[in-house]
């Protein structure tokens, strides 16, 4: 009957067929909505420590630092070792750490460098967990059922940011931060369970294209880390729709994730003068783009040029940005607010479902853990210069400025994309 229904009438969700892509999907999106209740509750506990937008980027560099450290071997490691083990070892790490935070915030202990502590160890997890499992779906389902895995993953991450952000504020507004704290760490619980429900699976991934290849390697643990290195990195060199892209979304970050997390929460106090409810509405609606975004693109059964469409529906979040910065955005904060986060969701999640089926697809599976790792190191890499700008143009500035440039960088860039013709002719 689920093969039936979902062969007929919800292809997106095709992929559920398969038990072990169901029992991890369902792991990851109860994750996902503990991470986002998170992500709304540290903003806010942040602002009431400090005060101060500096410090929000602070917290959210030292997240980053170790997962651009830690994300290259964390590649290797998606393309070398068992990768559910992998995601298990990083939720149940995850868990103990949040858990740790919010027992310092119920005994009214938790101070800023508490949460710099975690972001650190977040960090470190992270570097590890994301290449692996963006991998992870073509070694769980069979290749046509690709574009449905991803799609479902990003409908987890849709219900996180839809409904995560309102249990994140409820949270804050009925107990306070530790609460939303807590529920984090249940829902990695339930994640690593998941996980260990799933049990062992074939591995469809050869180990650097096969056996043999290990002979070419030069002796010594350093020297074939390097080797890995250079191979993924001379991979994505090769093909300039990869790299270009790459380093396109990667300086976008700058533009869309230090205005969105960093110069946000003072938007919406001092600029709109509202309350936490608007931060979790903005969330919400963020969310809903972005899932009528991942329907319309899971239902399609092939899409004809995908990088046209990918860079044009990301020039829209572009135009978001600037509306959240325009000057009388504030006279009617709610309405603007909506269709703003509209605009961001849909864009930007067109975009990274195109973008993940496109890595999965065209890049071999012995390299697709260093090519997602790569990938997210650039992204990374940029988001924390976007973090310490965001931070002091928040406090010199003002949180509408750090929009609108936000806004007209990243329209510049995918403009700027457009231009080369690997990208306009991908299919």
């Amino acid at each position: 009957m689920l093969k039936s229904l979902t062969d007929d009438h919800l292809r997106f969700a095709r992929a559920l067929q398969s038990r072990p892509f169901a029992l991890l999907w369902a792991g990851q999106t109860v994750s996902r909505l503990g991470d986002f209740a998170f992500n709304t509750a540290l903003a806010w506990q942040v602002l009431l420590l400090t005060g101060s937008g500096a410090a929000m980027g602070t917290v959210l560099i030292a997240s980053n630092i170790p997962q651009l450290i830690f994300l290259l071997i964390g590649g290797i490691a998606a393309d070398r070792l068992p990768r559910l083990l992998i995601l298990l070892c990083s939720d149940i790490g995850r868990a103990l750490a949040v858990l740790l935070i919010a027992l310092l915030g119920w005994l009214h202990l938790l101070q800023l460098w508490h949460l710099i502590g975690l972001s650190l160890l977040f960090g470190v997890a992270s570097g590890f967990f994301f290449p692996t499992y963006q991998a992870l779906p073509a070694q769980l389902v069979e290749r046509e059922m690709l574009n449905s895995a991803n799609t479902l993953n990003s409908t987890s991450k849709q219900i996180g940011i839809l409904l995560g952000p309102l249990l994140g504020a409820s949270f804050v507004a009925m107990v306070g931060p530790a609460l939303a704290f807590a529920f984090d760490g249940a829902s990695f619980a339930i994640s690593a369970l998941c996980i260990i429900l799933i049990g062992p699976i074939s591995s469809k991934v050869p180990q650097l294209e096969s056996q043999e290849a290990d002979k070419t390697l030069p002796a010594g643990k350093f020297h074939k880390l390097l080797y890995d290195i250079r191979e993924g990195l001379g991979y994505v060199l090769s093909s300039s729709w990869l790299w270009v892209t790459i380093l396109i979304a990667s300086v976008a970050n700058i533009a869309l994730s230090g205005p969105l997390q960093v110069a946000l929460p003072k938007l919406v106090m001092y600029a709109f003068k509202s309350g936490i409810w608007l931060l979790g509405t903005i969330g919400t609606f963020e969310s809903l783009g972005a899932l009528i975004g991942t329907i319309l693109i899971g239902q399609a059964s092939h899409l004809r040029s995908r990088g046209l469409i990918a860079y044009l529906a990301f020039l829209l979040s572009g135009f978001g940005l600037l509306i959240l910065g325009l000057p009388f955005a504030s006279l009617n904060p709610l309405i603007f607010a909506i269709a703003a986060s509209l605009l961001i969701g849909f864009g930007t999640n067109v975009f990274n479902i195109i973008w993940t089926c496109v890595l999965q697809e065209l890049v071999p599976p012995d390299k697709q853990g260093r090519v997602f790792s790569i990938d997210a190191l650039g992204s990374l890499g940029f988001m924390t210069i976007g973090f310490a700008l965001a931070g002091m143009a928040t406090d010199t500035l003002g949180p509408s400025w750090v929009f609108l440039i936000g806004g007209l960088l990243q329209i510049a860039l995918i403009l700027i994309g457009l231009c080369v013709p690997g990208i306009r002719k991908l299919e």
